[in-house]
């Protein structure tokens, strides 16, 4: 018991310090602060995102190079703030962050629900096929005398009249929801 909490404080302490680092020794002694920057432009970072490599290179006795940094991140924020990202940022679930210039934010916060409306319906999608599916699986068990985990043959005689009525239901939520979906994928191209 004691070997096993002295590994789990030892593991979480390396995971500790290993996860806040935004870069690796190596990346900071190498200090390619535009790479950096972009990438971080590109990611939708927020300039106090600097901050975090600062604290991580500090360890190793290495400052930032803000302009650089800057300089760049600024275009890799053209790769962020486009349509096709905020669709695609959408589709994972996820909103984009607040970096992009303010002519554009409102479109592109417009194509980012979109996708987070694909990401929703999909999601609603796979919970009623799953349902669909369990209903077909219990209709099946049903008709061949399985009682499922019903207290009487009544009750489960009863749940099997019931069943193509809820099984029709749910198949026109899928079929509206994959309507939904096409819409979409035909308003953005994928």
């Amino acid at each position: 018991m004691r070997i096993r909490s002295t590994l789990l404080i030892v593991t979480a302490a390396f995971f500790g310090l290993t996860g806040c680092a935004t870069l690796s020794k190596q990346e900071c002694m190498t200090g390619n602060w535009q790479a950096i920057g972009f990438a971080d432009g590109a990611a939708g970072r927020t300039p106090d995102y600097l901050n975090n490599h600062n604290k991580a290179c500090a360890k190793v006795g290495v400052a930032a190079d803000y302009k650089a940094w800057e300089q760049s991140r600024k275009e890799g924020l053209k790769q962020y703030c486009n349509e096709t990202n905020a669709y695609q940022i959408g589709r994972r679930g996820s909103q984009m962050s607040p970096v992009c210039p303010a002519n554009v934010t409102a479109k592109l916060e417009r194509i980012n629900a979109d996708g987070r409306q694909y990401y929703s319906l999909n999601k609603q999608l796979g919970i009623e096929q799953e349902r669909l599916k369990k209903y077909q699986d219990d209709f099946d068990k049903l008709r061949s005398g399985d009682n499922l985990n019903f207290t009487s043959e009544k009750e489960a005689r009863s749940y099997l009249i019931e069943l193509p009525a809820k099984a029709s239901k749910v198949s026109k939520r899928i079929k509206n929801l994959e309507q939904a979906l096409e819409q979409l994928q035909i308003k953005y191209g994928y």
